[in-house]
């Protein structure tokens, strides 16, 4: 985004002084991917640079974290003037919180207040279940880390004014303002663009892929629940290497840890689900388990679908996407029995295809990016 130096200079010069006098628009009724984005009301901006009177003022709490855990601030409804103070009145009890969020936005100068605090105090952000567009989208980026999941939308567009034909117009400050904020944050230029590019009558939805290309670092799970996730699969591990260990007991402990997000802990569910070990056996829910560990980049569930896929079909395209895994679990396994019998199925594999389909698989694997690459994958293990 090109801006003019004195426009940048003042804009810098505003995001240091955490006085803006502009607001992210609320978005409109058209815009928005479900019946409960679309209920909500337009910011009338003009001059005065007010929300409507209809717009209320964001409610904000607070919960302390228990047996070491992360305190708790949630922050619902869109930001007015005042919101900032009573954040950091709220910040000054905690020294680890996660801040979660549920606005369409409303006053920029106290969200990019609230951001600043954010990041100053190293807090987390998330957005789970619920709605972070403008203004709350601005703070939710000054989160570290940044969580959502796949019910969350969070949605950009540059900051505008509406005259009084009722006609929406961005102004150059506006769009400098929001720059120099997320270059603060040491954002790059790319993203300053995704952001501050939509058009007051647009939004720029994020998904995981998008944070990805963009490089917004983001994950779909809380520390807290990372760490209980964690836990959880190293007891199922533990447990299953007991003597007389109980099947029923070790799936509990893999869903629990599964259905938190953790990769390693769905792909082995999902081979409960496929062998019928402590779980009714039902290769459909092996192979949903299976998925979502490899949408996560576990290396072991590419093995794991390879394996599947090749053995319960020989129609060409599943063969193709058994092939694409194959290669991937090669790839990416570490040296050992995983990574050669992932050697030994891409071979068994591709001397079935035919050669435009061997070429369309290295096309696959090319393009396959994980929609979150979990960092704690596991080793050479046959659990």
């Amino acid at each position: 985004m090109a801006v003019t130096n004195n426009l940048t200079q003042e804009a810098e010069r505003r995001v240091h002084k955490t006085n803006y006098h502009h607001l992210l628009g609320c978005g409109s009724r058209n815009q928005f991917p479900n019946p409960r984005m679309a209920t909500q009301l337009r910011c009338l901006m003009w001059l005065t640079l007010l929300c409507s009177s209809m717009a209320h003022a964001a409610n904000m709490s607070f919960a302390p974290g228990s047996q070491g855990k992360q305190d708790t601030i949630t922050i619902q409804g869109n930001f007015v003037e005042g919101d900032d103070h009573k954040f950091r009145k709220l910040a000054l009890q905690s020294l680890n919180a996660i801040v979660y969020l549920d606005s369409n936005g409303g006053r920029l100068d106290p969200a990019l207040e609230i951001g600043n605090m954010i990041r100053l105090r190293g807090y987390a952000t998330a957005v789970q279940d619920a709605t972070c567009t403008s203004a709350c989208a601005m703070v939710w980026l000054a989160g570290q880390p940044r969580v959502m999941n796949n019910f969350t939308s969070i949605g950009f567009h540059v900051p505008f004014v509406t005259e009084k034909n009722g006609k929406r117009v961005s102004t150059p400050l506006d769009g400098a303002v929001a720059g120099a904020y997320l270059t603060s944050l040491g954002f790059s230029k790319h993203v300053v663009t995704y952001v501050v590019t939509a058009s007051a009558d647009e939004t720029h939805w994020l998904n995981a892929i998008t944070a990805r290309k963009l490089g917004i670092a983001m994950t779909f799970i809380t520390p807290d629940q990372e760490y209980q996730a964690r836990a959880d699969f190293t007891a199922a591990l533990d447990a299953q290497l007991k003597p007389q260990s109980d099947p029923n007991a070790v799936a509990k402990l893999y869903r629990s840890s599964a259905q938190m997000g953790f990769a390693g802990a769905q792909n082995n569910l999902g081979d409960k689900y496929e062998t019928g070990n402590g779980v009714p056996k039902n290769p459909v829910m092996a192979l949903y388990w299976y998925t979502r560990s490899a949408e996560r980049g576990e290396p072991t569930a590419y093995l794991s679908l390879a394996s599947m896929l090749s053995e319960s079909s020989q129609d060409p395209e599943a063969l193709v996407e058994a092939a694409k895994f194959a290669e991937l679990a090669r790839t990416n396994l570490p040296p050992g029995k995983n990574k050669n019998q992932a050697e030994g199925l891409v071979t068994s594999i591709t001397q079935k295809l035919s050669e435009a389909d061997r070429y369309r698989v290295l096309i696959l694997v090319k393009r396959w990016m994980p929609l979150y690459q979990e960092d704690y994958v596991m080793g050479d293990t046959t659990h």
